[in-house]
């Protein structure tokens, strides 16, 4: 089946070599610059597709799915280290970490405390959620533990804690710059599926939700002073 792009594009170049041809001729003959007009027209009519068409090729996608956590985590640490001023994340789910065990999903941990302590002009946000019961709960708040001492010092990583009452993890998020929203959805800590967004729609829509669960949490300061995290085992 002829496709109407592969049939413009010969168009385009038959248009274009009658175009050089007809400005030879009219050289060789000098026309009168009148009958060349018509030629510069079809030369910047020709000109405005090729570009059009390596605008259109350039586009990114605007949307990507994951099929599985490794392509997801892998592409969220090539966007984390792209970052140039924040970085909104969530993990709320009821098992920590550490429960991803694949190397893609440790890496971006690491990039990620990274990326924070090389930026100290941006920030990084980061909404993590605490189970309020059994199972879950010991096992998130020391892992919760570990990540405050591994953080300590850092003035531009905010991070924000609430409670969870559910036994389905959440559809958690990343938002990089205004480049891209990458959801994760997990359940009975095993991944499901992941997408990347990349529309400006998409990150404001997100960013305004974010902000909102932001409100909502409370400092991770507050929450380890009140609930004793960082005091030592009896």
């Amino acid at each position: 089946m002829v496709s109407l792009q592969s049939v413009e594009q010969k168009l385009l170049l038959l248009a274009l070599l009658f175009v050089m041809g007809g400005s030879i001729v009219a050289n060789l003959f000098a026309w009168d610059v009148k009958w060349q007009i018509p030629l510069i027209y079809a030369v910047l009519y020709v000109l405005l597709s090729v570009v059009i068409e390596i605008r259109d090729r350039q586009t990114p996608t605007p949307s990507t799915h994951f099929r599985t956590s490794d392509e997801f985590f892998l592409s969220f640490t090539r966007l984390v280290r792209t970052a140039e001023r924040h970085i909104y994340t969530s993990y709320v789910r009821n098992t920590p970490p550490p429960s991803f065990r694949s190397p893609a999903a440790q890496q971006y941990f690491r990039t990620a405390a990274d990326w924070t302590r090389r930026n100290p002009g941006a920030s990084f946000h980061r909404i993590i959620g605490v189970p309020a019961q059994e199972p879950g709960r010991a096992e998130m708040r020391q892992w919760l533990r570990a990540h405050c001492e591994e953080m300590q010092g850092l003035a531009n990583y905010h991070a924000r804690v609430v409670i969870t009452n559910s036994g389905v993890d959440a559809v958690n998020l990343a938002i990089i710059d205004d480049t891209a929203v990458l959801l994760l959805l997990t359940s009975d800590g095993s991944f499901m599926s992941g997408h990347s967004l990349e529309r400006a729609e998409a990150v404001n829509s997100f960013r305004d939700y974010y902000r909102s669960w932001w409100a909502s949490a409370e400092p991770l300061e507050e929450y380890a002073q009140r609930t004793g995290l960082m005091n030592p085992d009896p």
